[in-house]
């Protein structure tokens, strides 16, 4: 009996605790619609930093750990519905090119609504920021960052961060996303 009392409480407590998560994490989403370009604008001063180990997790694999400094800044994050027989092009473009803004993209299941640094696994994740051998140049001007993800018989929830680089926490940004159909 006790045992019976136990299981219940425990299963109760999990149960409240997804669904706080699930309303806590309720993140801004996109509509897309066959062909379409959505335009969005923010600014990381919006957003928050976040751990970054989750990324570098061989489940996830999205950026490396000798990375994380282009994704140390405050982020934003957008959720899109991505149809099945799809191809997404998502692209950041900083308004100030002085910022090092950067974007990355993980493809869930359609039914994922898990968000970093509870990130665990992913079918597939890209990460687009500025490519360079040795220390970086971060007085550098910045150009817009782009990834693309594609689904060919499942429809996905695509998870999209946009993210400053080491000590960028408030910079605006475009946000483009362009749906192709592959029908």
């Amino acid at each position: 009996m006790k045992n019976s009392i136990l299981i219940f409480f425990i299963l109760s407590t999990t149960i409240i605790l997804n669904a706080q998560k699930s309303a806590k994490d309720n993140l801004p989403v996109i509509e897309l619609e066959s062909k379409s370009e959505i335009l969005e604008t923010g600014n990381l001063k919006d957003g928050s930093t976040i751990p970054l180990k989750w990324a570098e997790s061989s489940q996830v694999a999205c950026f490396p750990g000798t990375r994380f400094n282009e994704f140390q800044g405050n982020h934003i994050l957008y959720r899109v519905q991505l149809p099945s027989y799809s191809q997404i092009k998502i692209t950041v473009k900083p308004k100030d090119k002085k910022d090092r803004i950067n974007v990355y993209a993980l493809r869930l299941g359609v039914d994922n609504m898990d968000t970093p640094p509870n990130i665990f696994r992913a079918g597939s994740c890209e990460a687009a920021y500025p490519i360079y051998a040795g220390k970086p140049n971060y007085r550098k001007s910045n150009k817009a960052q782009s990834v693309e993800l594609m689904s060919i018989r499942n429809p996905y929830s695509i998870l999209i961060g946009v993210a400053g680089a080491v000590g960028v926490k408030e910079g605006e940004y475009e946000l483009e996303i362009e749906l192709l159909s592959k029908k």
